[in-house]
This record gives structure tokens, C-alpha cells and sequence, in this order.
């Protein structure tokens, strides 16, 4: 970028306008937008940076229409969501909250959710990532499909569950349009790297993410808890802080929270490698109904 262009951006930064100033600013960024493809002096993108930036300073408070702009994807890590470049959402934060139940399931129900998983090892696959990044998660799923009867008890409960989940979470009621559900088999140096659940077009309405545990007695593995980050929601991506809470995977215990908020799965440690002494999960999404 240029000399001039570099001032311009530092002047904009260390001394934003004043709100008498504002509405001018955005008009005469709207012009300089309008000019960016017959400009000589400075390269389209230089121009972009230094009206938006004025438009960042004005709070993007003129009601301009931006084409959407796809947040890239980095080895899986970012979000792939479609947002404005003006994006009018204000920044959001998401503390780590989650709500634990443990012995949500009869001792029964419980033994049943492993039996599932026992009796059908043969029909695990891969797992994979909405990003198709390699190297990324490791661990092996069951769909609900081939488990239609334990899907509706278990989503039977869930429901039932979800208008206190959402208070304790301070989360906003809404419709629900699908409970989605899979069976997880994590075994040794299985993971899964920081993601959210609700970074894409095609995920964009999942508002509850639930992660049930069970596994065998006692549990023949250790570590793989579910790291669960402080998150911030800014113009359509979610990144993580630093700050987290690690949550054990107990046997018969069910965690709840955001689905936007980042979290992963620490590797497993399974010294047997047997696939019935992995850590399993029925985990998935509560979708709300689309508007």
C-alpha cells in the first residue's frame, strides 16, 4: 500500500471523526467506492481498505447494500459463513458457559446407548469436517439412521429439557425444526481440533450444540475432555480466546451450549486400543426453524 494510503488509515485510527462529521464520511466513502474501478492512483483493494475504514468509523450507520463476502477457511479453523462485508451485526461475546446434567439416562438407557455402539462397530466410518481438512479430526460415527428407536427416546428427553437449558445459558427461545444426532467413537489419540458447529451456510441454524458421554465401567480410557473457549462473534466469523473450561467425558453425562461458541476434543488416551473401551458420545444439534 502506499505512503499516502498508510497515513490515511493511521490518521482514521488515532483520531476517528467526530459524529457531526459522520455523515459526510460515509457519503464521501460510498463515492470513493463508486470510483474504485476507474481509479489509477491506487489499486482497488487500497481503496476498499481506506473506505471501509471509514465506513468502520462511522459505525456503518448509512444504509448501504454490500455484496456478500465468504469468509475463507484456514485448515478447517475459520468460518465458512456468508456474511456482508458491512456487516451490521455488533461484535459478540460468548463465555464458556454450558450446562452439565449428569445420570441423564436410566442405568438402562444407558447400557442400551452401548450396546449400539458395540454391536454395530462394522457400520462406523470415518469421520470427516464440513471444511474437508485433512488432519483434523480423528474418530469414527455412527448415524442415526441405524438407530431410529434410541433416537427418539433420546430426543424425546432433549426437548423436553431444552427451555431450561436455554435459561441457564441466557439464550433466546426459539422453534425447533430437527434434532440432529450421531454416535462417536473416539479411541486412542483420537480428537478434535477448535471448530464451532454452526460455521457455514449449510449449519448456519444450529443454535444448540449437546454432547452425551457413555462408555464403559470403569472407563478404560483417559483425557479426551471437551475444551469448551470464551468466544467472539465478529462480522459473521467466531474466534477463540485463550480463556476456556475443560469438561470430563463421565459416563451418562450430557453438556450443553452454544453451538457457535469454539470448542475441541482432546486427544484420547486408550492404552487397550479396543473399540469397546473407546469414549463414546451421542452428540449433535438443535436446529431452530429458519426465517
Amino acid at each position: 500500500m502506499s505512503q499516502d494510503s498508510r497515513s490515511t488509515l493511521h490518521s482514521l485510527a488515532s483520531n476517528p471523526p467526530t459524529s457531526d462529521k459522520f455523515s459526510n464520511l460515509v457519503d464521501r466513502a460510498i463515492d470513493t467506492l463508486d470510483r474504485l474501478l476507474d481509479s489509477d492512483a491506487l489499486s482497488a483493494s487500497e481503496r476498499a481498505q481506506v473506505a471501509l475504514k471509514i465506513l468502520e468509523m462511522a459505525g456503518a450507520s448509512s444504509p448501504v447494500a454490500a455484496k456478500p463476502a465468504i469468509a475463507s477457511p484456514s485448515n478447517g479453523r475459520s468460518s465458512d459463513v456468508a456474511s456482508t462485508a458491512l456487516d451490521r451485526s455488533p461484535t459478540r461475546f460468548l463465555p464458556a458457559h454450558y450446562v452439565q446434567i449428569d445420570n441423564f439416562l436410566s442405568p438402562d438407557e444407558n447400557r442400551e446407548a452401548l450396546e449400539i455402539a458395540l454391536n454395530n462397530q462394522q457400520q462406523f466410518i470415518t469421520s470427516t469436517t464440513t471444511t474437508n481438512a485433512e488432519n483434523y479430526r480423528k474418530s469414527w460415527v455412527l448415524y442415526a439412521t441405524l438407530f431410529p428407536s434410541f433416537y427418539e427416546l433420546l430426543k424425546k428427553k432433549i426437548i423436553k429439557t431444552v427451555p431450561s437449558i436455554l435459561a441457564q445459558l441466557k439464550m433466546s427461545e426459539f422453534l425447533i425444526s430437527k434434532v440432529e444426532m450421531q454416535l462417536t467413537a473416539h479411541n486412542d489419540g483420537c480428537y478434535y481440533k477448535v471448530h464451532n458447529d454452526s460455521g457455514s451456510a449449510t449449519t448456519a441454524t444450529r443454535e444448540l450444540t449437546y454432547v452425551y458421554y457413555f462408555c464403559q465401567e470403569p472407563p478404560p480410557f483417559s483425557e479426551g475432555q471437551l475444551r469448551l473457549y470464551d468466544t467472539e462473534l465478529k462480522e459473521g466469523v467466531a474466534n477463540s480466546y485463550s480463556t476456556y473450561k475443560d469438561i470430563e467425558p463421565r459416563n451418562n453425562r450430557i453438556v450443553f451450549f452454544n453451538s457457535r461458541c469454539k470448542h475441541e476434543v482432546l486427544p484420547v488416551r486408550c492404552p487397550s486400543q479396543k473399540f469397546e473401551d473407546s469414549r463414546f458420545t451421542l452428540n449433535g444439534w438443535i436446529r431452530r426453524v429458519e426465517v
